[in-house]
């Protein structure tokens, strides 16, 4: 009698902890909505998808997941860490996420970089991202894009993560000056010797720049399992992405003597504003956050030589005109610096400013 006793305590207990689990993840369940953008260079429509938290409000994170090799075609959301939370195995209440589907016969995400910052563009704007927490992660091939994207657009992320990436040779450790990166290799990784970002993070870390390397004693395909369902990490990944210090209360000062009153100096005549000079060129420098006419001029004139896809631009000096002005300075071997300057608006309007491959043919580059 007792053994029936002990036996069914047994196939009790082991129900319970079956049920309990099953009940948490139908609460914590999250379901993701599809999107597409259509990228310029490709000429094809990428799907992305979206999984927005119900208390979402202006300002929260943005995390952007590149999936590995295994996945291209229309299996972002079946492994790594879109699985696991969909599976309720990771909660994820704090940000946004966004997974872009890489399509089937497609290269690296650097190919298609033109839609995922559409993507990005479009989801900061929609939702009101704090432009200035949004992150990147990626495993396998996502993690080589993690590279090659912060280092395309290096003010762009505040944080990345790389999971069993490998680091190409034009990656400098200067383009994560302003992005905090975190790298996760595994010892017995076959499918991506971790070699090169060890070497890379060795140089992050000569080079002063924030950095933290974590090594996995594990193969390529269980990466995953040990990096995305570490709490540190989705912690450091979303939770806290960029936290504000709490002050500290402040201590009220004792009342000081009462000073006695000085003579009141006699007023001086006010001068003059004197008129803001111009500089040689006439153009005034232009940057993010600026409107008029002649940011309105210059973004004609840049859609001329192709940096942008329709004429009809806005009189707006946005994020998407500061990528663009830097892909303009990069063809033209120039600081990246996304900001229109006197002496780079003569050089669009003199005609003499290298063209894109997009570049509208007959095409006079109009004059300011």
């Amino acid at each position: 009698m007792q053994r029936v006793k002990r036996t069914i305590a047994l196939l009790l207990a082991a129900l319970l902890l079956f049920s309990v689990p099953e009940a948490g993840l139908a609460k914590d369940a999250v379901h993701f909505i599809k999107h597409g953008a259509r990228d310029e260079n490709q000429d094809q429509l990428i799907t992305y998808w979206l999984y927005v938290p119900p208390e979402a409000e202006p300002g929260m994170p943005l995390v952007v997941y590149l999936h590995g090799s295994g996945e291209r075609g229309e299996n972002a959301l079946l492994t790594s860490l879109p699985q696991f939370m969909k599976d309720g195995v990771v909660l994820c209440r704090e940000p946004i996420l966004l997974v872009p589907q890489m399509p089937t016969y497609f290269g690296q995400w650097i190919s298609i970089e033109n839609a995922l910052m559409k993507m990005i563009d479009r989801t900061v704007e929609e939702y009101g991202v704090d432009e200035y927490r949004i992150a990147l992660v990626g495993f396998s091939m996502g993690g080589i894009g993690v590279y090659d994207l912060v280092n395309l657009y290096p003010e762009r992320f505040c944080r990345a993560a790389a999971v069993s990436g490998r680091v190409n040779e034009d990656v400098t450790p200067e383009a994560f000056a302003h992005c905090e990166l975190r790298t996760f290799v595994g010892t017995k990784d076959a499918n991506m010797p971790p070699q090169s970002a060890l070497e890379f993070a060795e140089a992050m870390e000569e080079a002063g720049y924030t950095t933290k390397t974590v090594k996995f004693d594990c193969t390529h395909s269980r990466m995953p399992y040990h990096v995305f369902r570490d709490a540190e990490l989705l912690e450091w990944l979303w939770m806290e992405l960029a936290p504000q210090p709490t002050p500290k209360p402040t201590v009220t000062p004792k009342p000081s003597k009462t000073p006695k009153p000085t003579a009141t100096p006699k007023p001086t005549s006010t001068p003059r504003p004197s008129p803001t000079p111009k500089n040689a060129t006439g153009y005034r420098t232009l940057r993010k956050g600026m409107s008029g006419k002649d940011v309105q001029r210059f973004k004609i004139a840049m859609y001329w030589l192709g940096y942008f896809n329709d004429k009809n631009v806005s009189d707006e000096y946005n994020s998407v005109t500061v990528e663009r002005v830097k892909k303009l300075q990069r063809y033209n071997g120039l600081e990246e610096t996304g900001v229109a300057d006197p002496a780079l608006q003569e050089l669009v309007f003199s005609g003499n400013a290298v063209k894109t491959e997009k570049a509208p043919k007959p095409s006079k580059t109009p004059k300011p």
